[in-house]
């Protein structure tokens, strides 16, 4: 039987810890690495129903993105949903791995995926840095208008923002999932030349300056463009040969 130590192994040979950046906190959040692996639940974020669900299931190793807790925090908060579902966690002996800009930086992470879902026909990250946008060229151009409505349907988001001319003409389009968007990572997407930039999280004025610059984004949902994190590592251990892996059912989106 797989040992924890095994299954933290296969997902630091897909995301490697050294990719992570600085202020993160990828890897074994708990656990015993000596621990035999009696199943294994991928999730995007980690709380009292997402353990409920793994001891329901059978699984005592947790994969999760987002991690329970960042360098900076000293003391588990029971006021914090996050930190209780990490010590229901404790409490049933289940391993937890974070593994979050390392997998979005990856090759093949979710980055790359979110490229593909997005409708990128070839695509390469910014200046050759893994830890920079990805942009790519559409298989299909459309108006900007249509693109949105395509970006919608692909990722189940029913709340995207956007600025921009409608009937501007995409072509190539720059990404980062999750919470991008932010003026470093625009900047990169205009230099490099991408008609439109898509990220979630965009502060008021990050969405002030691309509008004044006449440039296009479009804000999508940061859970929705993360998701695909839970069958992308489903998959990926599947293939790898772990027999028992779960994604979380209990996942709910933050917003209505």
């Amino acid at each position: 039987m797989l040992k924890v130590k095994d299954i933290t192994a296969l997902t630091e040979r897909f995301a490697p810890p050294e990719l992570q950046e600085e202020y993160d906190n990828c890897g074994l959040m708990y656990g015993d690495p000596e621990a035999e692996v009696s199943g294994v639940l991928v999730t995007l974020d980690i709380n009292e129903k997402v353990v409920e669900e793994a001891v329901r299931k059978g699984a005592n190793y947790i994969l999760t993105h987002h991690p329970c807790i960042f360098p900076s925090v000293s003391k588990l908060d029971h006021g914090l949903p996050v930190h209780r579902g990490f010590a229901a966690a404790i409490r049933a002996n289940i391993a937890v791995y974070a593994a979050h800009t390392s997998a979005d930086f990856a090759e093949g992470g979710l980055n790359d995926v979110l490229m593909k879902i997005l409708g990128a026909e070839e695509f390469h990250c910014i200046g050759g840095d893994r830890r920079a946008p990805r942009i790519g060229k559409l298989a299909e151009p459309c108006t900007l208008k249509k693109f949105v409505k395509r970006v919608s349907e692909a990722l189940g988001d029913d709340h995207i923002l956007y600025s921009g001319d409608d009937e501007k003409l995409i072509e190539s389009f720059a990404a980062v999932n999750g919470g991008g968007g932010n003026e470093e990572c625009l900047r990169a997407a205009i230099n490099a030349g991408a008609d439109v930039f898509l990220s979630g999280d965009f502060k008021y004025h990050v969405i002030r300056l691309a509008k004044d610059l006449g440039y296009a984004i479009i804000n999508f949902g940061h859970f929705e463009s993360e998701m695909p994190f839970v069958e992308m590592m489903t998959e990926y251990l599947k293939v790898a040969g772990v027999e028992r892996v779960f994604g979380a059912e209990s996942l709910e989106k933050p917003y209505n």
